[in-house]
């Protein structure tokens, strides 16, 4: 027990020792208040791994939750694995993983969202859900100071689309389309955007062709995976096999690495029906119904200034929550912002009839659907862009904070 309350103090010492040598910590984020060293005794008494995970989990009832949920996966882990170290030693050793602030998505290798199982692992970022869902006997609450709403979007999203095919069909209660309903997902990640779109727009259209975009091999391998998962599991039709394709190129153009094609590239070689921009007439209807993406929108400073939560600088990509420092193309905005004036740019050029971009804040949904109108000004085309959520009515049945927290802009082009 002394050991344990000197690994405990010394443990804080190191925490506090940081605002010494790192002042904008303290600036930046409260110290964090002390586990009362009742709580230790209290979790230490019920199992000797609670301790552990209370440095991360900060309330016996969380750090209890997580054991469960970790002492489940190191079980089935040993049975598939046949492990000699056995399932205790397994379960130690992931509750230390977790102590250090290793996402538990990445330790546990999957992650709830809507109806899917999303595989997750490190070098790509984590899906983030602010619903409580009952998944495979765990409830799942993330909380996070970034991204923690991209399942709200994809579920408004998948509302719009099929509101405005039902009033294009005078409010009959299918949509019927003579082509395909057509998506890109940009920046997709795991791809849990153009899943979880397949999985609530199928039943509803005959027709479907769905192109996640991203610039990570390591994010698209990761992608068709999931595909391939929850095909296996029966969460998706048989026809996401086909209808969804995943594509690697780069949504700012021609970067560091030659190698990964444009965005427009891709269009025009490998998706020309989703719109051939560079030949269409004005009068031409658009190829792409819905634009999605949840892209890189944290900025430099936040990252490092401790804004940024811990465990999400130290263990997911960067490369899918920084923009680049710079974009010598782009100079109407700021550098957190630069994917929104490529996609919005993108957008306008394919006449996307709907997108949905997910920011970080409600301050950077309004520069985005300020920097849309100076895009969208020498258009004819009419559209309505708007922060979403904003109502209370919609925050509340969304589970949006009313002030903090990441906001969606909406963007239709207007028959």
């Amino acid at each position: 027990m002394f050991f344990l309350y000197d690994s405990y103090i010394s443990w804080h010492q190191r925490v506090e020792s940081l605002g010494t040598k790192v002042p904008r910590l303290t600036t930046r984020i409260p110290t964090m208040p002390r586990i009362p060293f009742s709580v230790i005794i209290k979790a230490q008494r019920e199992n000797h791994l609670l301790p552990i995970l209370l440095k991360e989990c900060r309330t016996v009832d969380s750090a209890r939750n997580e054991l469960r949920w970790l002492r489940e996966r190191a079980v089935r882990d040993s049975r598939s694995l046949s492990s000699k170290a056995g399932w205790r030693s397994r379960l130690r050793s992931m509750c230390q993983m977790r102590s250090r602030g290793y996402p538990l998505q990445y330790i546990l290798g999957d992650q709830p969202f809507g109806d899917l199982e999303i595989l997750c692992r490190r070098g790509v970022l984590i899906p983030r859900s602010v619903y409580q869902i009952f998944f495979k006997k765990r409830y799942i609450l993330l909380i996070s100071l970034h991204r923690p709403e991209t399942e709200s979007y994809t579920y408004q999203a998948a509302r719009l689309v099929r509101q405005i095919a039902l009033d294009r069909n005078d409010q009959s209660k299918s949509p019927n389309q003579a082509r395909p309903l057509r998506i890109i997902d940009l920046c997709t990640g795991t791809g849990c955007i153009s899943l979880l779109l397949h999985a609530l727009l199928a039943p509803h259209f005959q027709q479907l062709e769905i192109a996640g975009v991203d610039i990570s091999s390591t994010a698209l391998g990761l992608a068709q995976e999931n595909l391939q998962h929850n095909l296996q599991l029966g969460q998706l039709a048989c026809s996401a096999g086909t209808d969804i394709r995943f594509h690697r190129a780069d949504v700012l153009g021609h970067g560091s690495d030659s190698s990964v094609s444009s965005i427009e590239s891709i269009l025009q070689t490998q998706l020309p029906n989703f719109g051939a921009f560079d030949t269409s007439p004005p009068y031409q209807e658009s190829g792409c119904d819905l634009l999605i993406s949840n892209p890189p929108y944290i900025s430099q400073t936040e990252f490092r200034n401790g804004t940024t939560a811990r465990s999400v600088r130290r263990f997911e990509p960067k490369l899918a929550l920084v923009p680049p420092h710079s974009d010598p193309g782009v100079e109407d905005c700021v550098p957190e912002d630069i994917f929104y004036h490529h996609i919005l740019t993108l957008a306008l050029k394919l006449k996307a009839k709907l997108t949905v971009l997910e920011c970080g804040d409600f301050h950077q949904a309004n520069r985005v659907v300020a920097l849309h109108k100076r895009l969208a000004s020498t258009e004819s085309g009419q559209f309505s862009a708007e922060v979403w959520p904003s109502r209370e009515q919609d925050l509340a049945d969304n589970g949006f904070h009313a002030t903090d927290g990441s906001r969606g802009v909406i963007i239709r082009t207007l028959q």
